[in-house]
């Protein structure tokens, strides 16, 4: 038997496994837009999903996605919205289908790596104290550091520090101590990591609530005609006591429009409104405004101008003390769509430019 018909079915194979992982992505994935739906009809106590609104979103499925099984996220955003927006793209269609054919995923592994995110994006980064990687101390310019060196360096520093594993998501293994507490065995030797400066927030944002450094998450598009536009701008804070801003961590967000007017109400992950001012400071959202709103915005569409292998990145922005726009980290490999998608979109009322561009 030759070679080829060997190769045939491997590649017949590897493709079978392939669309059975997909299908399982997708099924979980709308068992989730029921979940979350439930959730909010269980919030607000009603529904406003009958026979005739289904079907109606079902045939929307159909005629812009090729399949009515597209529609339970878009059943999530009518609950969510209070009605159906001609329009919305589903978060299931936008994770597995649209985003790969326009973040290639070989393009989008680098925004994972946190050691060198001031390499490409520079002064808008937060420049390292100290990087970890493959078991080996370097200083921001990789020059190789001797651990003993290093600790009497962070000794001396007398301020908090920020410790991040490389491919740590939602928040989660980011350590704040103070660079005295640093000592060698708080980090695992076969992950990398980025040791960085605590950043002292801008005082309005302060103000939201002091006890997490809030972030602006921004989305942008680069277009077939190599021009960056914004698809939506949320500013994220904790609640609660809580050190993390992130929405999976129980924080919530405002919206801003196109001209950095903030949303009268905060959201939390399933986009449900939680009042217009934050329940443990007080302070009223509506009243939010900081000047360099626009120099934050220009930043990120500058960010993505130096790194145009990909068309959609997420931005983590925090505004230091001074006013001065400092990328966290970035997110290219599943940015963020839902529930600023029901609640503001849609924000690609027309994919054809997508995937025709």
């Amino acid at each position: 038997m030759g070679t080829g018909i060997f190769e045939n079915r491997y590649f017949k194979f590897e493709r079978s496994v392939k669309n059975g992982i997909m299908k399982f992505r997708l099924l979980y994935s709308r068992r989730k837009a029921y979940r979350l739906r439930k959730q909010v009809v269980q919030t607000r106590g009603e529904t406003i999903l009958n026979r005739k609104l289904k079907r109606a979103i079902k045939a929307y499925s159909r005629k812009r996605f090729g399949t009515k099984a597209y529609w339970p996220y878009l059943a999530y955003y009518t609950e969510l919205k209070g009605e159906f927006v001609d329009g919305w793209i589903p978060y299931d269609y936008y994770r597995y289908m649209m985003l790969p054919s326009i973040n290639p995923q070989y393009s989008t592994e680098i925004s994972e790596h946190k050691t060198f995110d001031h390499r490409i994006f520079g002064n808008f980064s937060i420049r390292p104290l100290y990087i970890f990687v493959s078991g080996i101390f370097y200083d921001a310019d990789f020059n190789q550091v001797d651990a003993e060196q290093l600790i009497k360096s962070l000794a001396d520093h007398n301020d908090y520090i920020v410790v991040k594993e490389e491919r740590g998501t939602h928040g989660k293994q980011v350590r704040m101590i103070h660079a005295s507490e640093f000592r060698l065995d708080i980090i695992n030797r076969k992950l990398n990591y980025v040791i960085q400066p605590y950043v002292k927030q801008y005082k309005v944002i302060n103000d939201v609530y002091p006890d997490s450094v809030n972030t602006f998450r921004v989305l942008t598009y680069l277009g077939a005609d190599g021009s960056v536009s914004i698809k939506f701008s949320i500013l994220r804070f904790g609640i609660d006591g809580s050190k993390v801003d992130n929405l999976s961590s129980q924080g919530q967000f405002i919206y801003f429009d196109e001209k950095g007017k903030p949303s009268e109400q905060a959201y939390n992950i399933l986009g449900i409104p939680t009042g217009s001012s934050h329940k443990n400071t007080g302070f009223k959202y509506s009243d939010f405004s900081i000047p360099m709103y626009e120099e934050l915005i220009e930043a990120c569409k500058t960010a993505h101008r130096k790194y145009p292998y990909i068309r959609l990145v997420g931005w983590d922005v925090c505004v230091d003390e001074h006013g001065k726009p400092k990328l966290i980290e970035w997110n290219a490999d599943n940015p963020g769509f839902y529930p600023e998608e029901a609640l503001f979109g849609p924000f690609f009322p027309d994919d054809d430019e997508i995937f025709l561009s």
